[in-house]
């Protein structure tokens, strides 16, 4: 009886994991790089966008011109979405613009990710993030990155962290309910790098969407739980009988 009894009570404990239904919006991924040499304006931009599980980019290069010691700057977003309700994204950024004798510069980048997405359920968005970064960025400020998720009818902001500078790492979930969303990663303070100096930003971010456990789902969890206790008490009561009788 007490084997019977376990052994439901396990079959109640593991329902098959509940998952949202998470429908793919857009996916969007966007970079740029300005600067100068010589007095001449360079600029240098990607951007790529799919509705569809898989991998998007977008990098932009200056390099050198002319035969001046010239800016030197590279960007990209890689972003992999591995399903509607799990993704990843990778942000690389350096800038180096030669002598200062040459008074070249990098005068500004940015990069940014955007996904939106609808679930039609209640469901847990959990993201974690790891930033490194070194040189200035806008203001004088330390490059750094902000994350957000806000529903798409224009309400407030669910979800606001940053900016995150050198050594931020973390991780953070916001309950949703159904409905439409954006979830962003931008820029903070972008990195810049006046002549002589370089500036940059290392950074990935890991999203997952899950479904809430359904209250039917929940009470048979307790059901489960209440089994398993009822059965370890019996084991311990027919344990103690056994040794009184011994």
């Amino acid at each position: 009886m007490i084997r019977r009894a376990a052994a439901a009570a396990v079959f109640v404990l593991t329902p098959a994991s509940a998952s949202a239904a998470v429908t793919i919006g857009t996916q969007i991924v966007d970079t740029r790089i300005t600067g100068t040499i010589a007095a001449a304006p360079l600029d240098s931009s990607g951007s790529d966008a799919a509705t569809r599980v898989g991998t998007i980019s977008a990098a932009a290069q200056l390099v050198e011109r002319g035969g001046f010691p010239a800016v030197r700057g590279r960007s990209s977003v890689v972003a992999e979405l591995g399903s509607a309700e799990r993704g990843r994204v990778t942000f690389q950024r350096t800038l180096t613009p030669g002598g200062i004798a040459s008074g070249n510069a990098v005068t500004a980048s940015s990069a940014n990710y955007r996904y939106f997405f609808t679930t039609d359920t209640e469901a847990v968005f959990e993201v974690d993030w790891g930033v490194s970064a070194f040189g200035e960025g806008a203001d004088g400020q330390l490059p750094g990155q902000s994350v957000s998720l806000a529903a798409r009818s224009g309400a407030a902001a669910l979800l606001k962290i940053g900016p995150l500078g050198n050594g931020a790492s973390g991780d953070t979930q916001v309950l949703l309910g159904p409905g439409s969303y954006e979830f962003r990663i931008e820029d903070a303070f972008s990195p810049q790098a006046s002549a002589g100096q370089s500036s940059g930003l290392s950074s990935q971010y890991s999203f997952a969407i899950r479904a809430v456990p359904e209250p039917a789902t929940w009470a048979l969890m307790l059901v489960g739980f209440g089994a398993v206790g009822m059965a370890a008490r019996r084991a311990r009561k027919g344990s103690a009988f056994s040794v009184r009788r011994t």
